[in-house]
């Protein structure tokens, strides 16, 4: 496959995952704009949108499907901790953690095939306010797109 083929494949991934009709919920910390998170219900490609971040890319597309989770602070801290010791594992979660709830702090993996991987903990809390989600998905890939030519240049 040729470089400008993989580019218009993943272009075509972009706008198609990052839409408000993929939109989960977003989460945010304090003085940091908020990271969307976004899934294709039938690809089940999932990916995120992070306006500000000090590590990472500011736009993902997972290479595994993530899973997420949402718990309270204290479930946070221990899981957290939880997984330092056992980073291999996948810790036992229960059903109503995978309602994303607003206020609750949030977790990510992929699971397959009994393997855990690209475990992640956001630092801030759950919102899933849709108010202006689309001029909000405009903004944050336009805020991307204009780091990244800024990087460049």
């Amino acid at each position: 496959m040729s470089k400008a083929s993989i580019i218009a494949l993943i272009g075509g991934t972009i706008e198609a995952l990052f839409t408000s009709s993929n939109y989960l919920f977003s989460t945010k910390a304090r003085k940091r704009k908020e990271t969307l998170y976004f899934k294709d219900k039938t690809t089940k490609q999932t990916g995120r949108l992070r306006q500000e971040h000090k590590e990472g890319p500011l736009l993902k597309l997972d290479e595994k499907p993530k899973r997420h989770r949402f718990v309270s602070r204290k479930r946070y801290e221990f899981l957290n901790k939880w997984h330092e010791k056992h980073p291999k594992q996948l810790p036992r979660f229960y059903r109503y953690e995978k309602c994303a709830k607003v206020g609750k702090r949030h977790i990510d993996f992929a699971f397959e095939k009994g393997t855990l991987s690209h475990w992640h903990k956001s630092r801030g809390t759950v919102e899933k306010n849709k108010h202006g989600l689309n001029r909000r998905i405009a903004s944050a890939l336009k805020a991307i797109a204009d780091f990244e030519k800024g990087k460049r240049q």
